[in-house]
Parts: C-alpha cells; structure tokens; sequence
C-alpha cells in the first residue's frame, strides 16, 4: 500500500497492491491476496469527486485513466481517478493454479466487495473526507458499477453502467438473432442472403462423409478431426458464426458492410489472445473439443470467465431461434441428446458437478440478488448501443427517473466509454455529453477549467 502523504505530489499514473480478504463473507476465512490498481492525482483539485473504473472479465490497463470517458469527467470537474483489476485477472490472482476449489471464492460479489474495501481505504484520506463516489464500467463490469451503487449505496454517489447484460440467462438466443438484424439492416444488399446460403451449405456437407471431406478442403480444418462428434461439428459452426459476431458487437455499419464486400474476411486476426482451434504444428483449424479444453487451460482469464458463467450468469450465444441465418446447429441441447456444448464446458473444466443445474441455479440467485432488468437504484445511467448484440439483456428503458437508459443509435458495444474521435456519428458525441451532464449533476460538480 502506497504512502498516502505523497499522494497528491505525483502527476503520473502509479500503480500500487492492496490487501484484501480472500473471503468477504466468511470471518473463519483469514487468508489474505494482492489486488492491483491504478491511481492518477494530477487533475485533482479541492473537495474534487474521485471517479474509479471497474476492470471486468481481463486484465486491467490504464489507458482509461489517460483517455476516454473517465478520464474526460475527472478533467472537467477536478477528480481523483483509480482504476481496479478483477479478482483472479491479470496479475490479481489469489492463487497461481485455477483448481475448481481455488476458484470458489471467484464471483461478482466478491469482487463487488474487493472495489468497496479499496474505496473505503481511499475514502479515509483526509482529502477526500468531502469527496463524491462515481464508478464507471463497461459489459461485465457496467455490471458492477450498477450493482456497487445496489449493494454500497452510501459508499457510491453515482454510477455509469455501459452495454451492462443485467440480466442473467442461460440460453442467451437473443445475441445471434441480433447480429442477424445488424448485418440484415447495415450490410450490402444480399449479404444476409450469402450468410445464411453459406451456413446452409454447411449444413448439407454434414450430411455425408464426402461432403465432410469437401468441407475439411475448403476450410481447411485438419483431416483428423472428428466430425462424428458433435460438440466438434457445433465448434465449427459457433466458431463460423463468430466471424460475423464480433463486428456486430464491435464493429460498425461501415465494418459490416466491409465483411459483406469480403466474406473471406475473418477476425482471427483482431483478437489478442491465440486461437485455440488453430493447429500450428499442421497450419490448420482443429475443431476438437477435448483439444481446445486443455488449450483454455493455460489462458486464465478465460478460464476465470467461464467460471463465472457457469456458477452465475450463462450467457451462452445458441442457435436455438429462427430469426438469424446461421442454422440451429450450437443449441445448448442438441437432438434432445445429452450433448450440451456450454454445460460441457463447464463439466469438462471444472468437473462433474458443474452441470446444467448448477448454471441454472447461479443464472436464478444472481437474478435474485442484482434484481435484473429492474435494479434497485438511483444515479445510474445505463447505456446501449442499438447494434450491441448484448444490449438485449440490458436495461433499455429508465428504471425512474434518476436512473435513466439510454440508447445510441448506429453504436456497438461500451462505444460510449470512449473519448470523442474527430469521425464520431454526432449521435454518439451527443450521448457522451448527455451521460457526462448526467454525473456531474447527479455529484453536484461543475466543469472545473484545467491548464492540462
């Protein structure tokens, strides 16, 4: 823990350790772990708000304390900025091996007290003995600064809950069917017609051994792997469908149209992380399941996050509707066999136990806890992009009056987050400045006019 009384003596991102419990909730519990956070003082001024955004499902970097929404409030009103790293992301790891049984004390509660611990050490910094609390987070985290204002009501004053899923759900259709009207209202014309003839090819080539062998050639997917498996078949289908995903939830109308132009177009290669379905030895794409199991197993935040849809919110992207192109091939039951691709994941990775019910029963208590589409707060504002395929589990319309939606049109996912750039739909820089009038009326805090 830093030395408080330099605090206000440093014009530079620091970063620092705190403490925290291993477990909020169990007093018998007194293990302790490192929390790292990030900390900015230089556009503080006197009585100023301090503003701390929530890290989510990664790990954390500062560059939301050198740009972007955050950073563009602390500059106008004089704040203190911080900046959270998740429990078991990035370097905020309680232990260095993700057994199941380490991974117990991994949920949105405990982290949710973590932020709370850290802001109540800050809090007790004679300085800021006037100072008011905003939070800001996007996707999982929008979560939690929503839900940090539901728990610590006192502690927070106000809060920005970005392309927030609220909502809790295992079978989470919802998303493909709007990657569907994405690419059906921004692409080029017949685009979603070449879509869905493509899935459908798919579809037909399954059906017989030469088919799949055309398919292995044309994609080429590794010889040897298992289409008679179907969690395989499933991969490759999700795994073709995200192509397509991610500039919905990403992307724009102009990127869309993009991949329309070029359907060979992939995002394999906007994605930091390494694939785990591309075979490097063979230079080519295995779809097998029990491979690409052991390969999560050495990438942690993924493993952190699949935890914590399996034991609280599911949000698992099937097929299971008619209303988008890309067939019905990764529902969560296939055939009414028991092969179940998400619930899978989950069993496979954390064992036996980590079945349907157990996802079902997380999706339940954190729908209970959180209160879903209809939390309840005050001095939230949630925001959405209307392409945002994850939008369909936020909160849309205002909750009340001191906690308003907002929707921005022709905008992806946590676009708000982000500082205006000279290319910016004037419809996005108006959300902005709506959302910034929002939390300096809600703290109280006027534009404060720095030299920086």
């Amino acid at each position: 823990m830093k030395d408080v009384g330099s605090i206000f003596a440093e014009s530079s991102i620091k970063m620092n350790w705190f403490e925290q419990p291993l477990d909020h909730f169990d007093k018998e519990e007194t293990r302790t772990w490192q929390m790292k956070y990030f900390e900015r003082h230089d556009y503080w001024r006197k009585d100023g708000p301090i503003y701390v955004f929530i890290n989510g499902e990664g790990p954390a970097s500062s560059i939301f304390l050198k740009t972007g929404m955050l950073y563009d409030l602390a500059k106008e009103t004089g704040g203190a900025m911080y900046l959270s790293e998740h429990r078991y992301y990035g370097d905020s790891k309680p232990f260095a091996n993700f057994t199941s049984e380490n991974l117990k004390y991994l949920s949105s509660r405990q982290a949710l007290a973590d932020v709370a611990n850290l802001l109540k050490y800050v809090l007790t910094i004679p300085a800021f003995k006037h100072s008011k609390v905003v939070v800001v987070g996007g996707s999982y985290a929008g979560n939690l600064a929503a839900w940090m204002k539901l728990l610590y009501p006192n502690l927070i004053d106000a809060a920005i809950a970005s392309s927030a899923p609220v909502v809790a759900k295992a079978d989470f259709y919802e998303y493909l069917e709007t990657v569907s009207e994405d690419f059906e209202q921004h692409g080029t014309d017949g685009c979603w017609d070449n879509i869905a003839a493509k899935f459908k090819k798919y579809e037909k080539l399954f059906k017989t051994s030469e088919g799949i062998k055309q398919l292995k050639e044309e994609e080429n997917i590794c010889s040897d792997t298992d289409f008679r498996k179907d969690e395989n078949r499933q991969l490759f289908f999700l795994d073709n469908a995200s192509r397509y995903m991610v500039h919905a939830q990403y992307g724009s109308p102009d990127t869309i149209k993009k991949l329309c132009q070029d359907q060979k177009s992939t995002f394999a290669g906007n994605i930091d992380e390494p694939n785990v379905l591309w075979n490097e030895k063979k230079q080519c794409i295995s779809y097998d399941f029990d491979e690409m199991i052991e390969e999560i197993r050495d990438i942690d935040w993924l493993v952190s996050w699949l935890y914590q849809t399996c034991t609280e919110f599911g949000y698992y992207q099937t097929t299971n509707s008619n209303n988008h192109p890309f067939t019905r091939n990764v529902p969560i039951e296939l055939y009414y066999r028991p092969i179940e691709l998400y619930y899978r994941y989950c069993s496979k990775l954390f064992g036996p136990e980590f079945d349907e019910e157990r996802v079902e029963i997380g999706v339940i208590q954190s729908n209970k806890m959180y209160g879903g589409l209809n939390p309840n707060v005050t001095h939230v504002v949630f925001v959405n992009g209307d392409m945002d395929p994850w939008s369909k589990l936020g909160v849309l319309e205002d909750v009340s009056y001191e906690a308003p939606a907002t929707i921005i049109p022709m905008a992806s996912h946590c676009r708000d987050l982000f500082s205006d750039r000279k290319n910016d739909p004037e419809e996005l820089k108006e959300a902005r400045r709506y959302i910034r009038y929002l939390i300096k009326d809600w703290i109280g805090s006027g534009d404060y006019k720095t030299s920086g």
